[in-house]
Parts: structure tokens; sequence; C-alpha cells
């Protein structure tokens, strides 16, 4: 039977760990892996900034490596999706952090590129974001920090070379 959210209900007793739930959340991956971005977000919000995510931050990184580049090239280089990414240089340039202009070689295309307040900014959160990363990461050996990024860049497809 189907409920309402998609999902398949079945008896209790049939469910796998349901004897002890709490138990069985400890080892799913998707519940760490929301509950591990719940902290890092957390600690970005604290360290970094109320106001610049994480994503936007991987932007502004992204931009920083190059004169401009088109939106295309931002997203799949930040591993962000196209309406994502769009969102966000769109937000950026309200806050006047990156200026977008027509690309003279492909009218159709918008280049997007850092303005100083936005190096200012990246300038700024770069060594808070690794303050981040460390506290966030803190509990690993570094054998385990390589691992884990090892294993996440493998399961989103943004593979860090071994």
């Amino acid at each position: 039977m189907s409920t309402s959210t998609g999902v398949t209900a079945g008896t209790a007793d049939s469910l796998p760990g349901w004897e002890q739930p709490e138990l069985a959340l400890r080892g799913s991956a998707g519940h760490l892996l929301r509950r591990a971005m719940q902290v890092y977000t957390a600690l970005w919000t604290s360290t970094v900034s109320d106001k610049l995510t994480s994503p936007q931050f991987a932007v502004l990184a992204v931009l920083s490596t190059e004169e401009s580049l088109d939106q295309q090239t931002i997203g799949a280089r930040a591993g962000l999706d196209k309406s994502t990414c769009g969102h966000i240089v769109d937000h950026l340039g309200k806050l006047e952090l990156v200026s977008a202009t027509v690309d003279p070689a492909n009218r159709r295309r918008k280049l997007v590129a850092l303005t100083e307040r936005g190096r200012d900014t990246l300038r700024t959160a770069t060594p808070l974001r690794a303050q981040v990363e460390e506290t966030a990461l803190a509990a690993l050996t570094g054998k385990e920090k390589r691992e884990l990024s090892r294993l996440l860049g493998k399961m989103t497809g943004l593979n860090q070379p071994d």
C-alpha cells in the first residue's frame, strides 16, 4: 500500500530494524549524511556567514580561477545543477559579488565574473571555510578525512584524485 508520501507501507514487524528504529538510523547512510550536513551548515552559518552559503562560496571560488566563465561551466565545476547555479549567480549579482555580461561570441550565453567586492568576500571567507572544515572533521584522523573525501567524491560523481 502506497501512502500520499509515496512510501510503501508494510507491517511494523516487516520493517528492517523496527525492533530498535533509533539503532537502524545510526547505520543509515542517508540519515547520517543529512545529519552531517546539518552540523556542517550550522558551523558554516556561525563561522563564515549567515548571508553567504556554502554553494555560493563554491561559485565565487570557481570564478576566482578565471577572468570570466559561463554559467554551465560554473555549475559543472561547482557541482551544481543548471537551475541552482542560475539562482545563485542571480543572487550573487544582486549582492554585487559577481557581474554578468553577454558573451560577444554567443549572445545567448552569459559570462559571469567576480567583482572586487566578490574577491574581497572570497578572501575573507576562504580561511573561515577552512576553519569550518577543520572543526567539522575534528574527530577524524588525516587518513579518515582523506577516505571520507574520496568516498563522498565517488558517491557524488565529483571524484577526487586518489
